[in-house]
């Protein structure tokens, strides 16, 4: 897809946004080429598509009366869209009263960089953004809408700014994990866990770059099987609490995945439906290979609940204590965790990132 055509159909329709009033509107779209829906051709297409639908909708609105300006930023690397995030909150300080559009068409690990650096500037700046995330990667799980011309509706009427909370994921301070975690934690704006799905996330990342197509599930499903052999499951104890600290329950066993989500309705792992009502806290107990198998597809359809090993509560904050190495993932970046990084803790925040919602 040519990106400077996919730039000035975006502008086309942010020159036509309600959302913004007659504040005058910084607007940056933070564009990874290198993503699926750029370089798949039947995503180019089918985005084409979406984008000359949405185009013709909004061609009867009339234009917004502030100013704005536009700019498309390509990441180049890894970490890049950090870089970005931080040159844009440090140009805000300057324009105290311009408002700020960011567009990230990329996939959730773009996102997840460009984020991460935003919830942590302080508050007079962070509120002066607006995210709205394409879903322009192959899982697109984080993104604002799983298909494109639902994401681009809600700058055109089908739209309302929200505020979602994001989750900390904070290792022992002293262990090997505090220290590479950026100010000793991650962070996630989708959904955090650990345990198996943790090794499939990492399983991906490391065949999706070198095996054509779709083929690396395959691969990534069979390595699954011998999940157990090479993170065998230990003794742990997983206490959770509400927002004012209160211990609400303690369990104790051996766990195949924990997942918290920053809310209910969570998807992940292109778009599996891990979370798939209001509570934000998934914990799947250990269980035989071929049990696995037989829940693989009733999980990842949602049907969760149908099953005793499953058990699915909300929750603000997860305290994990475990003594082994293990894997933990945020949106799909997973880092390895050592019996020195725990107790591990996730805890929701209040809310901190400005999005677009559905209205």
């Amino acid at each position: 897809m040519d990106l400077s055509r996919f730039s000035d159909a975006l502008r086309a329709l942010v020159e036509k946004t309600p959302l913004f009033g007659s504040d005058d509107l910084e607007v940056v779209l933070v564009a990874n080429p290198r993503a699926g829906g750029f370089t798949r051709p039947a995503r180019a297409i089918a985005a084409t598509r979406d984008i000359a639908f949405i185009a013709e909708e909004a061609a009867s609105l009339a234009r917004r009366k502030g100013r704005l300006s536009w700019r498309t930023v390509q990441t180049v690397g890894p970490r890049h869209a950090t870089r970005i995030a931080a040159e844009c909150i440090e140009e805000s300080a300057m324009k105290p009263r311009s408002a700020w559009l960011i567009i990230l068409a990329c996939g959730d690990g773009t996102s997840l960089e460009f984020l991460d650096e935003l919830s942590r500037a302080p508050d007079e700046l962070r509120n002066r953004f607006t995210v709205l995330r394409l879903p322009m990667g192959t899982g697109n799980d984080g993104s604002d809408g799983r298909e494109l011309n639902d994401s681009l509706s809600r700058l055109i009427g089908r739209g309302a700014i929200a505020i979602q909370p994001v989750l900390r994921v904070i290792p022992a301070p002293g262990g090997p994990a505090s220290t590479r975690a950026p100010g000793g934690e991650w962070r996630a704006f989708n959904i955090a866990s650990i345990g198996l799905d943790a090794f499939v996330t990492h399983m991906t990342n490391k065949l999706k770059a070198n095996l054509p197509g779709d083929s690396y599930k395959l691969m990534v499903d069979l390595a699954s099987v011998f999940y157990d052999k090479i993170y065998p499951p230990k003794a742990m104890s997983v206490i959770t609490r509400d927002a004012a600290g209160a211990e609400l329950s303690r369990r104790d066993g051996r766990f195949l995945l924990i997942a918290m989500g920053v809310s209910g309705k969570r998807t992940y792992g292109s778009n599996k439906p891990i979370l798939p009502d209001s509570d934000n806290v998934c914990v799947v107990d250990q269980m035989p290979l071929l049990r696995k198998i037989a829940l693989k597809d009733p999980i990842s359809s949602g049907r969760i609940r149908d099953f005793p090993e499953a058990d699915l509560f909300s929750a603000e904050t997860l305290e994990i204590a475990y003594a082994d190495r293990i894997l933990v993932q945020m949106d799909g970046e997973a880092e390895l965790l050592v019996a020195e990084d725990f107790p591990l803790r996730i805890e929701k925040t209040a809310p901190l990132i400005r999005h677009l919602a559905r209205a």
